[in-house]
């Protein structure tokens, strides 16, 4: 591993690559050796154990000579995530889920990317998912984005907001940024543990340029265990996941430097968050509540959908339910 030299010493930028795990003991080790292999030398891992009770330690035990392990009191990936940024020493914070991995040339191809393009304060690069079963999905595929690309492997965008806030997600285990900048911004909302890297990805993106890499270098697993990830949030915890969208874009409604149309994708984005919740809510019996949110998302921004759906609300339960159903709704969010 290399040595994190001070950012006036060398011209090579340097990573300071964050693992926050909690009861992962049957995967982390698989992410560490994955950062462990990398082909580029020039980083410093720090896995942050967020007061796991299984084996962790012991798993990562053969490591420890190559690490930065640092353990705290459980209080969520946010917490954990912040605490592994203020002790870094890199110019440059990667993140990594304990139960992901890279591709042997990550960091290698973030480092040729700072080096050819220093104005950027953020590089992501494309990653699939892979699931349970074995199938795969390319992630920038998915969500259409590469057909931004128009056939190049390279996209650069000078004000990047929109395409953060506008795309469904982009994955924090493929992306690196500026150290400093992340202190700026004041770093993750130790609360959430849904929707903060949206939070923090678009308020950096106020900040500078970001690029964007067509190349899949990062896997995402999908596996089937006990831990509440980001999936089972969705499904089990339907209300606590819209609510954390909806409070992070109503703050981010409030930033005075958006221009018209970065606040237009951002009321956008809270409109149909509004509307899913008010989808949920129906689909709970609560009508009253489900016409509150449809009524909030046509003010945001309206439209025929939201309309419908609100005066749904005032039919009888079995006749508005006909408007959603579990899984997939007939009118989308």
């Amino acid at each position: 591993m290399g040595r994190i030299e001070s950012a006036g010493d060398r011209a090579v930028a340097t990573f300071s690559v964050i693992i926050p795990t909690f009861n992962r003991a049957r995967f982390v080790t698989e992410a560490v050796k994955s950062v462990l292999d990398q082909d580029c030398r020039e980083f410093e891992l720090i896995v942050v154990d967020d007061g796991s009770t299984d084996d962790t330690y012991t798993a990562l035990e053969p490591h420890m000579s190559r690490i930065r392990y640092l353990r705290q009191k459980n209080g969520g990936v946010s917490a954990a995530r912040n605490a592994g940024i203020r002790q870094a020493k890199g110019d440059w914070i990667a993140f990594l889920d304990s139960d992901d991995r890279w591709l042997s040339g990550y960091l290698s191809t973030q480092r040729e990317h700072i080096r050819q393009f220093p104005g950027p304060v953020a590089h992501i690069t494309n990653a699939v998912t892979v699931f349970s079963d074995g199938s795969r999905s390319d992630h920038f595929g998915e969500i259409r984005f590469l057909r931004k690309f128009g056939g190049n492997s390279f996209l650069l965008d000078d004000r990047p907001y929109g395409l953060i806030v506008g795309h469904s997600h982009f994955f924090l285990q493929a992306t690196v940024i500026r150290r400093d900048l992340l202190l700026r911004t004041g770093l993750f909302k130790p609360h959430l543990t849904i929707a903060e890297d949206r939070d923090v990805m678009a308020r950096v993106a106020l900040l500078g340029p970001f690029s964007f890499c067509s190349r899949v270098l990062v896997e995402i697993l999908r596996r089937e265990e006990s831990i509440e990830n980001l999936a089972s949030q969705r499904v089990r915890r339907g209300v606590y996941t819209y609510g954390a969208f909806g409070e992070v874009y109503s703050e981010l409604l409030r930033f005075p430097e958006l221009t018209f149309r970065e606040r237009f994708v951002t009321a956008s984005a809270l409109s149909r968050t509004w509307r899913g919740m008010g989808n949920l809510l129906i689909m709970k019996g609560n009508r009253s509540e489900a016409r509150r949110y449809f009524g909030k998302a046509f003010l945001l921004r309206p439209s025929l959908r939201s309309l419908v759906k609100c005066c749904a609300t005032f039919l009888p339960p079995k006749t508005s339910t006909l408007f959603v159903r579990k899984g997939r709704h007939i009118l989308p969010g």
